[in-house]
């Protein structure tokens, strides 16, 4: 007893944190983390943020960023490293590396055009009497062969991969496939307006007079045109006259006679971080992601691949979406506007998947034996947004969890709470990439504390928003709450480890079909209101589901439960609530108990009584929103809570 306070005493005296010695610490988990960025590249050009449904018009992350001049030009494209640009004479210029340079030279050519694009080696181009003509590419002159096409009309033109395409005068696009000195063409959708036109890869892109710009895949036949970006007046604010792609990025030109380069409007702090912790045979994964939320499908798709690189079972890796409402969508949101209701697959496939997968991975390689510590504290960042009196609930619980190696060196750091990072939809920040306040609190907990990484779990804040207007103002709050904890003795996490994965099926009763064409024909009379616009989606949702049978009878809510020693972490499907968090911990009075939602699948909210009988946002308007087919029954708290008890994983 004597040495344990001498060494304490010591350890105080040498300002050294020390845990209390009546706690016995485990020295058998082994701890790894990881942190990659989940930050789209510029190649992807635009993508729209998710989180709010306004402005109906759309919140984008593009933003153009000035180049240089672009003397007099009125067509361009691109080639690899080079911008070729044509003038209103028909005169060609060339500027080599426009990332880098931004002088033009001028280029000789046999013939005076109009438009031109380059296809596997070679320039394609109309001149100015709408004749097609063909020319391999050069650095000095460009002699021009004249090449048969049926196709009249044209008002824009570009290639992508093997093909080219042209946009006409007559609202159509046709893609076009060169064989010798002959063009054949063939009709695959419209392009209406359309006053320029680029392509990259497997997309085409366009722009159009109302200066939007679109996207598509470029082999698709009659598809609709995806809108990735308009003149928004805040990080985008200039008057297009054409587009072009060029060393992966997408450039502009101007009304003002400038050239602009396409990029991402970001604070460059969206990440995939995972802590994996191993005891003995059995190993978990604790994954948070900056992203609003996530569709169990594409999630049971990264289990997959996470199980093929490093063999850990699905039902052991869970996975958190922090919610923040500035990430580019990720999920299906098929009542939403059309620019709003699927994420961009190549951000999906190229960014997301194999990031969340490749921070796993790094994890379970980094894996060191460690120390477990468990805290819990209180955090005043949200109050309840739509209930009042003693229904206004508010649950400022906020855990930590602290990782250290064999020396008492603090590794990791993981904390939660529940509240939504919501914050101003206006200005600037509207259309900026931003882990908001969760990235902010990471980085202060990381730097104040030592660490080498820390993670953010969203915790059950469904109904929760922020008291605070400024996402630095609430990220430093929770932080100094996180680092709080950190300073006062924790409890050892010591134990085995075990997990489960529930599914609780809650049978539903949709709408019969008369029922909802009652409600889209009431919601039809006021075409251009987003309210009504949603609900019209929605119902032809539903009505498509009857038409191929697939309505479903039950909607899941998914329960993911870790026991790391003798600490519970227990993650909910949907925005569940506040009220959630309160009412699980009861069920294990004796020990640390963590709740989280936004786990595994965010596919609606999952209210309490409350919310169901006030009719609030989170337990009636939102299922439209999120394209369910029907509502959760007033005691969906209750049979969540009974079914944890009765399972008592």
């Amino acid at each position: 007893m004597k040495w344990n306070l001498c060494i304490l005493l010591l350890g105080m005296l040498l300002g050294c944190k020390t845990s209390p010695a009546s706690h016995p610490v485990s020295k058998d988990f082994e701890v790894g983390s990881s942190s990659v960025s989940i930050e789209p590249d510029n190649s992807l050009f635009s993508l729209t943020l998710a989180g709010y449904g306004y402005p109906g018009e759309g919140r984008f992350t593009l933003e153009w960023i000035a180049r240089g001049e672009a003397p007099e030009l009125g067509w361009m494209t691109g080639d690899g490293n080079r911008l070729y640009g044509i003038d209103l004479e028909g005169q060609i210029h060339v500027l080599e590396d426009p990332q880098k340079q931004s002088q033009w030279k001028s280029l000789e050519s046999s013939v005076p055009v109009r438009y031109m694009t380059a296809l596997q080696g070679k320039l394609y181009a109309l001149d100015l009497e709408n004749n097609w003509f063909s020319a391999s590419l050069s650095n000095r002159r460009l002699n021009w062969k004249q090449v048969t096409s049926p196709i009249d009309h044209v008002v824009a033109l570009t290639s992508s991969e093997d093909c080219l395409y042209v946009a006409t005068s007559e609202n159509e696009l046709f893609e076009g496939h060169p064989s010798g000195s002959h063009i054949q063409w063939e009709k695959i959708g419209s392009a209406e307006s359309v006053i320029g036109m680029a392509g990259y890869k497997s997309r085409i892109f366009a722009l159009t007079s109302n200066q939007i710009l679109w996207r598509r895949d470029a082999k698709e036949r009659n598809i609709l045109w995806t809108k990735i970006g308009y003149n928004n007046g805040c990080i985008y604010d200039i008057d297009l006259q054409q587009i072009a792609v060029s060393s992966d990025r997408l450039f502009a030109i101007g009304m003002d006679g400038r050239l602009y380069i396409a990029q991402h409007k970001t604070f460059n702090n969206l990440t995939a971080r995972a802590l994996a912790i191993r005891k003995g045979a059995e190993t978990v994964v604790v994954v948070g992601v900056d992203l609003t939320g996530l569709d169990y499908a594409f999630v049971n798709e990264v289990k997959a691949e996470i199980f093929r690189r490093v063999k850990i079972p699905a039902h052991a890796v869970m996975i958190n979406s922090s919610h923040t409402h500035f990430a580019p969508v990720s999920q299906n949101w098929l009542s939403w506007p059309e620019q709003n209701q699927r994420p961009d697959p190549l951000y999906m496939e190229r960014i997301i998947k194999p990031n969340i997968v490749r921070a796993v991975s790094e994890a379970v390689r980094n894996l060191k034996p460690s120390l477990l510590f468990f805290g819990t504290g209180s955090t005043y960042i949200g109050g309840n947004r739509c209930l009042s009196g003693d229904e206004a609930l508010y649950d400022p619980t906020v855990d930590v969890v602290k990782v250290e190696d064999t020396n008492h060196t603090v590794k990791e750091v993981l904390f939660l709470a529940g509240c939504h990072p919501v914050f101003r939809n206006d200005g600037v920040e509207s259309f900026t990439i931003n882990g908001n306040y969760p990235a902010i609190a990471r980085q202060i907990v990381m730097e104040r504390s030592g660490a080498l990484n820390t993670l953010f779990l969203q915790g059950c804040g469904g109904d929760i928003n922020p008291l605070y207007d400024d996402f630095n103002t609430m990220g430093s709050i929770l932080a100094e709450d996180v680092l709080k904890i950190l300073d006062r003795p924790m409890t050892p996490i010591d134990g085995e480890i075990s997990y489960a994965m529930d599914s609780l099926l809650i049978p539903i009763k949709p709408w019969d079909p008369a029922a909802i064409r009652q409600f889209r024909d009431a919601n039809s009379a006021y075409p251009g209101d987003l309210e009504a616009d949603k609900n019209v989606r929605w119902a032809n949702i539903m009505l498509k589901k009857y038409e191929d049978n697939t309505m479903p009878s039950y909607m899941p809510i998914y329960i993911q439960t870790f026991n790391i020693g003798n600490w519970k972490l227990i993650g909910l499907s949907r925005e569940a609530v506040t009220q959630y968090g309160i009412e699980i911990r009861k069920l294990w009075p004796d020990q640390p108990v963590s709740v989280v939602g936004y786990t595994n699948d965010v596919c609606s909210y999952l209210p309490a009584a409350s919310h169901v009988r006030a009719q609030t946002y989170e337990g009636y308007n939102s299922f439209f929103w999120y394209s369910q087919p029907d509502f959760f029954p007033e005691n969906i708290l209750d049979l969540v809570v009974s079914f944890i008890r009765e399972h008592n994983r």
